[in-house]
């Protein structure tokens, strides 16, 4: 246990020759215990709230990981989007790829052959409009005709 510059007792303790310190020295004692002391509470506060403060994170990091496992669409694509910004990219295309990797495979197979059904398709229904196209223009040549 320390000493302190006061005793118990009241009494200033005697120094190494037998005599009693000054108040200066006293003084400068009692300020050296509460520099010491101070420096102990701060030790310890500073390793208690560096503790709470890795808890917390732990825990919010955890919840950020069940989130993305199951949070759907909506999640990996603003999960996606916000790593792609993060890492100076495009974060509407890695919004795009963090929606499709939280996507099931069912999922991922319905999309591609509707892309591929849409690229097929897509000659056909352009000839479709341009066949409407050329129909409104004669009916409109008729009427204006008539």
């Amino acid at each position: 246990m320390r000493t302190t510059a006061l005793e118990i007792d009241g009494e200033a303790p005697r120094s190494e020759n037998g005599t009693r310190p000054d108040p200066a020295e006293r003084r400068q004692a009692a300020i050296a215990d509460l520099k010491a002391s101070l420096r102990d509470l701060l030790r310890t506060l500073l390793r208690s709230s560096v503790g709470l403060v890795l808890e917390h994170v732990e825990d919010l990091a955890g919840t950020f990981r069940k989130m993305a496992a199951s949070g759907g669409l909506a999640v990996g694509a603003v999960l996606g989007g916000v790593r792609a910004g993060l890492a100076g990219k495009n974060p509407i295309w890695g919004a795009l790829k963090g929606a499709v990797g939280a996507m099931s495979t069912g999922m991922r197979v319905a999309i591609i052959l509707a892309l591929v059904l849409a690229i097929v398709l897509l000659p056909i229904t352009v000839v479709l409009l341009l066949v409407a196209l050329i129909v409104l223009i004669v009916v409109a040549a008729a009427k204006s005709g008539s």
